[in-house]
């Protein structure tokens, strides 16, 4: 069978979405557009001699910057006559950090990166950043081609699949063979079904007079665009559907591409289905031999667990209500949608999400969580729509711990609770001090800590995590007002 062509309504929609919200290139520091990245600014006159990264405009008798700007970094005169743009060495505990690591956390070098993709500070080696080194790109990440210190992985080229200035790693491939369950080979490579024509994700249309499902006059079953957290019907190359009538067995999910200055942007695909219940481990490879960690119908991989490794968890539509319609699918009653990805939708349709109990730390019925599968979780007073790292009240969702957690003061690995909680119930992986590596930090309730140091309202006698123990005190760390939660320092 023949491949169908990329979409251009496809390609289309991700330049308009990557448009959307420009950096103003005039102000890259966020100051004036002529002092950038700690350059000095231009001298009204030469007599007195220029900067040493500065030279003379005779035309205009003025010190102007040697490089004539520099968008990361600062102008340096290598030699008599020569200037170039470099990065700001950094130093951390004596040690000399690579190119990318721009800050010291803990005493120990690294880089910085951002949710949403952009500003990760690894850009300038042509890199992502991971954990605290720049990494590679791998697999949808942008990437720079020809440039052998930053390649992509074995298996995968540079290909300039949205243009020449946003190339991203693709799987190469001779045919769909060579590439994971639910993408399909093009010239550039191996890439996620829903980036081609036909291959929407699509679900039957119900008929509710005779309970089955709507069809035209001609008797052709009707279908309709699903939204991501639905489930979907499976195609062939073709876009032909290749299952019975209904709402498919296929995930509607997210294919996450990564940029460095336009962001991550998710594209919607249906996957097919593995074999891994809800709770079962799961990992984020998709190849033809990896059934039993590839999420079953209705669920999609939530990785908590480090890197791609994460269990299996039911979809939901995390978007925010709109005009009292309530985002489907749903969780339960005693659930909450989390927002992995802290996305929201500029259409206010559907934002993927996964389905976490709900808890709440300061509630003796309400602040343990069962294990997820065979995984044990943690109370995490964090918010589930992404918006807020601490909650006001002690609300909090049931994360599943990653591969190991740390005890309470112990240093930890990871301060997205969304990626897995580092922590036991009731704490946060977190630090105050960007010099101070994050710990587990313990939480308590600010209004059984009168600063007067009374006792609080009767419910502090009984109420879990109320107060620190071992000598340290209940400190408010949000300016929120009618905000309960504090961290033990």
């Amino acid at each position: 069978m023949s491949l169908r062509t990329l979409s251009v309504v496809s390609v289309a929609a991700l330049s308009l979405v990557l448009t959307a919200c420009p950096v103003d290139p005039t102000k890259p520091d966020g100051g004036g557009s002529t002092f950038d990245a700690g350059n000095p600014p231009p001298r009204e006159a030469c007599s007195g001699g220029c900067a040493s990264n500065q030279v003379c405009d005779t035309a205009r008798k003025t010190c102007v910057d040697a490089c004539g700007g520099c968008d990361a970094g600062s102008c340096v005169k290598v030699s008599d006559g020569v200037f170039q743009c470099r990065e700001v060495a950094v130093m951390c505990s004596g040690n000399l950090c690579e190119p990318g690591q721009v800050a010291c956390l803990g005493g120990a070098c690294a880089c910085l990166s951002s949710l949403s993709g952009a500003l990760d500070t690894c850009q300038t080696a042509g890199k992502w950043c991971n954990g605290r080194v720049c990494a590679n790109p791998r697999s949808l990440q942008q990437c720079t081609p020809g440039d052998a210190l930053a390649a992509c992985p074995t298996g995968f080229t540079c290909q300039p699949v949205f243009g020449d200035d946003l190339a991203v790693c693709t799987r190469t491939c001779a045919d769909n063979n060579a590439c994971q369950r639910g993408e399909l080979c093009s010239r550039v490579g191996c890439l996620p079904s829903g980036l081609f024509s036909d291959q929407e994700c699509n679900q039957n249309i119900p008929n509710p007079a005779d309970g089955g499902w709507l069809k035209d006059d001609a008797g052709v079953t009707l279908r309709l665009t699903a939204t991501v957290g639905n489930t979907c019907l499976l195609k062939d190359s073709e876009g032909v559907v290749t299952e019975a009538e209904g709402k498919g067995t296929g995930n509607c999910t997210y294919a996450v591409f990564q940029f460095w200055t336009d962001g991550v942007y998710p594209f919607e695909t249906c996957r097919p289905p593995g074999t891994a219940a809800v709770g079962q481990a799961c990992r984020d490879d998709y190849g033809t031999g990896t059934l039993a960690t590839q999420c079953a119908s209705g669920l999609q991989c939530a990785k908590t667990k480090g890197g791609d490794e994460g269990v299996c968890m039911r979809m939901c539509n995390a978007q925010p209500p709109a005009l009292g319609f309530p985002p489907q699918p749903e969780c339960g009653a005693t659930e909450a949608c989390v927002n992995l990805l802290r996305y929201t939708d500029p259409n206010s349709n559907a934002v993927l999400g996964v389905c976490m109990n709900k808890c709440n730390v300061f509630d003796a019925t309400k602040n343990t969580c069962a294990n997820v599968g065979t995984t044990p979780a943690s109370c995490v007073p964090t918010e589930a729509s992404g918006e807020l790292v601490v909650s006001t009240n002690g609300d909090g969702i049931c994360v599943p711990q990653r591969a190991a957690i740390a005890a309470s003061g112990e240093v930890c690995a990871e301060t997205d609770a969304f990626r897995g909680a580092a922590c036991g119930s009731a704490q946060l992986c977190t630090s105050l001090d960007a010099d101070t590596a994050a710990s587990c930090t313990a939480v308590c309730d600010l209004d059984c800590n009168p600063a007067d140091g009374g006792t609080g309202p009767t419910r502090c006698a009984t109420e879990p995590s109320a107060r620190c123990t071992g000598g340290k005190s209940c400190r408010r760390v949000t300016s929120t007002t009618g905000a309960r939660v504090g961290f033990c320092l």
